[in-house]
């Protein structure tokens, strides 16, 4: 058995146990061929195989989100696939080769409270959920799934005076900047880094019909904002997400606006449903989808260990 570095001509074999691991738990993380484009994988550096006899029998990745606040963590989400028949053993070699790693590439982050690995984890992942819990991981929060039918009926809700709405689709850095200030300023906690942006941006499903709905204050910048793109796999269902609205017009009704127009649009353009995520320690937003006619569909939890 041997632990190595991404290499392309495992990428099939990668492919095949992801697949096979998806079929086993349909609610599990999914994993497909163009994310290993991700910026966050580090270049693919942030995957290792388990390779025996020259076959990959499991992989490990994670994508690292830095923090730019002292008072807030870094995230690295982790997750690890082993082919069918494998033991925990194999599981446990992969994670203990990763924490090095996990260490090396958040070295040289922004000074923050810490660096949080996450693990998001279906109902059905029991074994996954056992070995994680069995080396200190706690759980910390759920990732909730909510969808819209969008043949029903959707309310109409005023924006505040003062405010336009307006499709953007960044595509030049001054305008992704635009765009990543006001959303790194709503979410502190979790925010977006250019270069994500940037791969986000030339992915296919968001290149063809893919765009954000924002209100604009007077002067054109960015007041609230709901991104929305077509699902990868079917394409009569459309993301609803990161929805935010900057401090200054919070508790103005502008999110609520904002959501009702963005099913508007989806609804008009034959679309027939909206779906997202929110997480379980934001009520107030988990509130709003549910006033909007967002149902629960099903619910990932989040398991963490601070290193």
């Amino acid at each position: 058995m041997q632990i190595t570095g991404y290499s392309k001509e495992y990428t099939e074999q990668m492919l095949l146990m992801q697949s096979v691991y998806e079929k086993k738990h349909p609610l599990a993380e999914r994993f497909a061929v163009e994310d290993l484009k991700n910026p966050l994988l580090n270049r693919r550096k942030n995957v290792l195989l388990a390779v025996e006899n020259g076959r990959a029998v499991g992989f490990v990745r994670f994508l690292t989100r830095q923090n730019f606040s002292r008072d807030h963590f870094h995230h690295v989400w982790l997750d690890i696939i082993l082919d069918e028949g494998a033991d925990n053993s194999l599981m446990s070699l992969l994670y203990e080769t990763a924490l090095p790693s996990i260490v090396d590439t958040t070295s040289n982050f922004f000074p923050a409270a810490g660096t949080r690995i996450c693990v998001r984890i279906a109902d059905s992942e029991s074994e996954k959920r056992d070995f994680f819990s069995n080396r200190g991981f706690t759980h910390w929060i759920d990732f909730e799934y909510m969808e819209r039918d969008l043949k029903s009926e959707i309310t109409s809700h005023p924006f505040p005076s003062g405010l336009t709405i307006s499709k953007l689709k960044p595509r030049k850095s001054p305008e992704i900047l635009k765009y990543l200030l006001a959303e790194q300023s709503s979410f502190p906690d979790s925010p977006l880094e250019y270069k994500y942006l940037h791969y986000f941006f030339s992915r296919p499903q968001w290149k063809s019909e893919g765009f954000i709905l924002a209100s604009l204050d007077p002067k054109g910048n960015i007041a609230g904002s709901i991104m929305l793109y077509p699902d990868n796999t079917d394409n009569s269902m459309f993301h609803t997400e990161e929805v935010f609205v900057v401090e200054k017009w919070r508790k103005k009704g502008v999110a609520r606006a904002l959501l009702a127009e963005s099913l508007k649009c989806l609804k008009k353009a034959g679309k027939d449903r909206a779906f997202l995520s929110v997480t379980s320690d934001r009520a107030s937003a988990k509130r709003m989808y549910e006033e909007a006619s967002f149902r629960f569909l099903y619910k990932r939890e989040v398991l963490a260990l601070t290193i």
